[in-house]
Parts: C-alpha cells; sequence; structure tokens
C-alpha cells in the first residue's frame, strides 16, 4: 500500500515561488497499475521522483508499506530504494556497456557476487525477451528495445514497486504496445504494483487499474478506468478522453441540432453489459417519447465494451424529463446537448 498525505513541492525561481506539487493525497493498493495523466507543467515528473524522494517534499508523508519515507535516515533510505524500480523516457543506459551489463549494473552497486549477479541479469534479459542481445551495445537497439533493457535493470533487486516515468513516449506505437504488455505480465507475474506517469491517455485507456488527472501540482479527478472514461467530470479529464474515443459529434449532426427542431437532444454514454440492455425500447414503450438515434460509437477498454448514443428525442417535455430521468436512474451517463 502506497499512501501519500499532503504532499507539497515548492521551488524558488526569479518569478517567485513556484508550487510543483501542493496538497497532495493518494493511495495506490498493492497490485494496482496506477495511472498518473497531466499536461506539461502539472508536476507528473516532480511528483514520481518524490515517490523514492530523487526529489526531496517541501512537506507531507510518503507512506510506502508502512514506512514513512521521508522519515528514513540516508542509509535507510539507500536500503528502500532498492525496493523502489524506476523506468525512464529515455532508457538512461550505459552505452559503454552491453545490455547484460546494463541489467546487472544496479546488482553490481549492491555488492552481489559476480556470479550471482550474471545468472539474475540473463534471468532478467530472457523475461523481458531480448536473450539473444545479451551481449549487444545500447546503440546496437532500437528504443523498445532499450526501454526493456531499462524495465529488466529497474528489476534487478527485486522491486515492491515500479515507477515509470513517461516510459513509452519515444516509442513508435507498435513498441509502446509491446511494452505496455510486458509491464502488465510483469506486474501479474511478480505481483508488483506499478504507478505510471505518462501525457497519453491510449497508455492509461490500455494498462491502467485507475487514474488520477494532475493539474497545477494537484489531483482533479480520479477513479477506475471505466469510471472515468464513463462518467468524466472535469473539462481536462474529458479532453484527454476525446484523444482516444471521438466524442465529438459529425457536422451533419451538428448542422441537425442547429435547425429548428422540437424534442431534446441528449449523449448516453454506457459500459459492459448494459450495451445489450434494451433502453431505447424502453423510453418509447413507458415514456411515449421518439428517440431517433443520430449517431453511435463503441470502442472497448480492457476488452469491456464502452460506447456512446445520441438521441433526439421527442414528445411531450413532461414525458422527455421523465425519459431521462429513468436513464440516469439506470446508473448511464446522460448529457443534455444544449450546445454542439
Amino acid at each position: 500500500m502506497i499512501k501519500i498525505e499532503n504532499l507539497t513541492k515548492h521551488y524558488h525561481a526569479a518569478q517567485g515561488k513556484v508550487e510543483a506539487i501542493n496538497g497532495l493525497n493518494l493511495e495506490v493498493d498493492d497490485g494496482e497499475i496506477f495511472g498518473m495523466i497531466g499536461p506539461s507543467g502539472a508536476g507528473k515528473s516532480t511528483l514520481i521522483r518524490m515517490l523514492n524522494l530523487l526529489e526531496q517534499p517541501t512537506s507531507g508523508t510518503i507512506n510506502i508499506n508502512g514506512t514513512d519515507l521521508t522519515e528514513l535516515s540516508s542509509q535507510n533510505l539507500r536500503a528502500a530504494r532498492q525496493k523502489i524500480g524506476m523506468i525512464f523516457q529515455h532508457f538512461n543506459l550505459l552505452s559503454s556497456r552491453t545490455v547484460l551489463g546494463n541489467v546487472a549494473f544496479p546488482l553490481e552497486i549492491a555488492g552481489v557476487a559476480k556470479k550471482e549477479r550474471i545468472a539474475k541479469a540473463k534471468e532478467l534479459i530472457e523475461l523481458v525477451g531480448l536473450s539473444d542481445r545479451a551481449d549487444h551495445y545500447p546503440a546496437q537497439l532500437s528504443g523498445g528495445q532499450k526501454q526493456r533493457v531499462g524495465i529488466a535493470r529497474a528489476l534487478a533487486n527485486d522491486p515492491d514497486l515500479l515507477l515509470s516515468d513517461e516510459a513509452t513516449s519515444s516509442l513508435d506505437p507498435e513498441s509502446t504496445k509491446s511494452v505496455l504488455e510486458l509491464l502488465a505480465k510483469i506486474r501479474d507475474e511478480m505481483n508488483l504494483t506499478i504507478i505510471l506517469i505518462t501525457h497519453e491517455m491510449g497508455v492509461i485507456k490500455d494498462i491502467c487499474d485507475r487514474v488520477a488527472v494532475l493539474e497545477a501540482g494537484q489531483i482533479i479527478e480520479e477513479g477506475s478506468i471505466l469510471d472515468i472514461f464513463a462518467r468524466p467530470k472535469q473539462t481536462l479529464t474529458k479532453k484527454f478522453i476525446s484523444s482516444v474515443i471521438d466524442f465529438d459529434l459529425p457536422e451533419r449532426i451538428i448542422k441537425y441540432v442547429k435547425a429548428e427542431r422540437p424534442g431534446e437532444l441528449i449523449r448516453i454514454s454506457f459500459v459492459g453489459e448494459k450495451t445489450h440492455d434494451p433502453y431505447i425500447s424502453d423510453l418509447v414503450k413507458h415514456y411515449s417519447v421518439d428517440a431517433n438515434i443520430l449517431y453511435g460509437n463503441i470502442d472497448e477498454i480492457q476488452g469491456v465494451p464502452f460506447g456512446t448514443l445520441v438521441l433526439d428525442l421527442e414528445g411531450q417535455l413532461t414525458n422527455i424529463e421523465e425519459s431521462i430521468n429513468y436513464l440516469q436512474s439506470q446508473d448511464l451517463r446522460v448529457e443534455v446537448l444544449d450546445n454542439v
């Protein structure tokens, strides 16, 4: 369990005090892949570097498995860091060492005997699928292969927690998919907790169990992936979601909406088994409204169906209101589209 309370990080710059992280609170359960997303300057990288105290917080506590890292001595902090692996956007590999040498390096620093650290490094290289590259140097590897080396190196000390700082943002889509699949496999096989920092909602959608949206050093929204996608509350969250799931209405619908017409235009979001339920026919049967389907879109979030429908409801105003209330009572997200 990771528990962060009232965490702040303030810098003093020429323009005055900069509040990179401001009173942040967060809990992450064991075995989760927890995503944190935000725009540039939101404080993501500062936060993840504070989780292993590469950045010292101004105030607040960082409690990992019952230990407050902010209270540890230098010696105890070094020991605690060995149980926190970290992978980076730009790989940070040693160019003069082979893949085997890079993966074995943390064990060498930890004082592990050569025979043992070589055996461990080979095991990890096999885990990340690079056994045939063990004697290659970083310059001979693709971006995706370099990141796999970075992941293997981060696992060298058998960490309980793996921190990923924009680990896929330098990769092409195919390599990104491959690295994310590897991280999910590692989580499952090693029972790791992974905290993943990114500015790409597609990464969050593909791998994370829960997500927090960070803006100006604060968490503005947090929840399970399905809840966040189905019921985003904040404008920034909706903007990120729209980068992977298209909520924009086609031009023909916009023209139709702007024309004079009766009724109410609504957008319904639904997930999972609700995609199979006969809500539209129920409206027509029980609430005496006409429900014209103008637009629909269905996607999947980690194998769970997720979709939206845009309906034009026509009928008496009270019937339309009752039908919207009915849809909301079925735990569907309903938006009235006043402006498009």
